[in-house]
């Protein structure tokens, strides 16, 4: 029986496309920020159907999550057919977060009861909503896209994810100027957590009061932390252990770090953790380079011990230009410095002003984009580090309960806008 604290709390409707406990990045935001909000509300949940399954199949799930009513929506088959796994995942997204308000606004009890709605659309941007058409105050976000990686850092990577990458950034920009769907989304909404400025220029939205500034990072304090010296990983404190963890994918750049290894002294050595499909090929170029005794790969291993790698280590590793990317903030969060490349992305406008970050200058080709990485990563080794410090600044910015708080203000301005 519901308490009256519970039936007090108003109702909710977060609309996430995705929404897992780690199977991936914007599954497991949406996760972290679900299981805070129940406290302060009654949440309905949509999500694709095969989500929904197995959320009410996870006690971890049920646990952290009491009360939160799951709803299942899929395309129906004769619109979703080609919808085979990650093909066409863009254009299927799209259509979903059209259609799911359009069905759910024939349930009128339902619709009756919701105070809010709130469209989680991460990486999307460019991906319009209709949840406005409920007619309940919208909270959009936090929205946020991949910029187009410069040329030089696609060098490693097959012609064919190169034309891909360049193709989608380029119909995303079409998108971001003419479609009228995704303009009536921005009119629309209550309120826009937007990401960065990256994101305000390309929706054209810089200045407009609906925007609140808000990553979509956070980092949980009681999986990464700081082990104590016996359960730290034991090796030779002579050497500078740099480490990456994460998925071994194009976008990532794994092959800058293993070449900028390849321009720092014999004490550097290089701990790859991770799964993917280029593993293969960053495994021939260690060999290419003369660096198998200097590089070790690693399959994934479980948050507990990534802790520990973290607490051994010397410097995290950074290559990616992605906006965001959870990996160097859950480092941070364990006392260990970061190098990343500086850009229109989170770790440059939010993560360079805390302590133990370090940034390599922008270049123009590829041999002085190593350069510049490599000379980052032998200053940031030789530095002095307060590992505690940088732990509790980076909690302070990027703590969950912070990201939530921001989400609960924006909810409040959405409901005032209303009035």
């Amino acid at each position: 029986m519901k308490s009256k604290t519970q039936q007090s709390r108003p109702w909710l409707l977060v609309a996430a496309y995705d929404v897992s406990l780690g199977e991936t990045s914007e599954g497991y935001v949406a996760f972290n920020i679900l299981r805070r909000l129940v406290g302060t509300h009654r949440v309905i949940v949509v999500t694709r159907r095969n989500n929904r399954d197995r959320l009410i199949a996870h006690p971890d799930f049920r646990e952290a999550c009491k009360g939160v009513r799951v709803l299942g929506f899929d395309l129906p088959l004769w619109a979703s057919w080609w919808k085979r796994g990650a093909r066409f995942y863009g254009l299927y997204a799209y259509l979903w977060q059209l259609a799911w308000p359009l069905v759910l606004r024939r349930r009128t009890r339902l619709c009756n009861g919701i105070g809010l709605i709130h469209v989680l659309n991460f990486h999307n941007d460019s991906i319009p909503t209709s949840a406005w058409a409920m007619g309940k105050p919208v909270i959009w976000g936090p929205v946020n896209h991949h910029e187009l990686v410069p040329r030089w850092r696609r060098a490693f990577w097959p012609t064919a994810s190169a034309i891909k990458h360049s193709a989608m950034f380029y119909l995303r920009s079409l998108l971001w100027r003419f479609d009228p769907l995704l303009w009536t989304s921005k009119r629309m909404a209550s309120v826009i957590l937007s990401a960065g400025p990256w994101v305000d220029r390309r929706l054209g939205i810089e200045g407009s009061d609906k925007v609140i500034r808000l990553s979509q990072l956070g980092v949980d304090a009681a999986a990464f932390t700081m082990p104590p010296v016996s359960q730290q990983l034991q090796r030779n404190t002579d050497e500078k252990l740099l480490v990456y963890a994460g998925r071994l994918d194009w976008l990532k750049g794994v092959d800058l770090a293993i070449e900028a290894l390849a321009q720092l002294p014999k004490g550097f050595r290089l701990l790859v953790v991770g799964k993917g499909p280029t593993e293969k090929k960053l495994k021939c170029l260690v060999e290419q380079l003369g660096l198998v005794e200097r590089v070790i790969f690693r399959p994934p291993v479980p948050q507990s011990e990534l802790a520990k790698i973290y607490a051994s280590a010397d410097l995290f590793l950074f290559t990616s230009p992605e906006v965001a990317g959870l990996a160097w903030i859950e480092a941070l969060a364990c006392g260990l410095p970061v190098a990343g490349f500086a850009g229109n992305t989170e770790i440059t406008l939010s993560g360079g002003k805390l302590p133990g970050v370090y940034l390599s200058h922008p270049a123009d080709d590829r041999a002085g984009g190593i350069r510049h990485y490599a000379e980052v990563i032998a200053h940031a080794t030789s530095e002095p580090h307060d590992r505690n410090a940088i732990r509790i600044a980076t909690l302070s910015r990027y703590g969950w309960d912070r990201l939530v708080g921001a989400i609960l203000a924006s909810y409040t301005k959405a409901r005032g806008a209303l009035q």
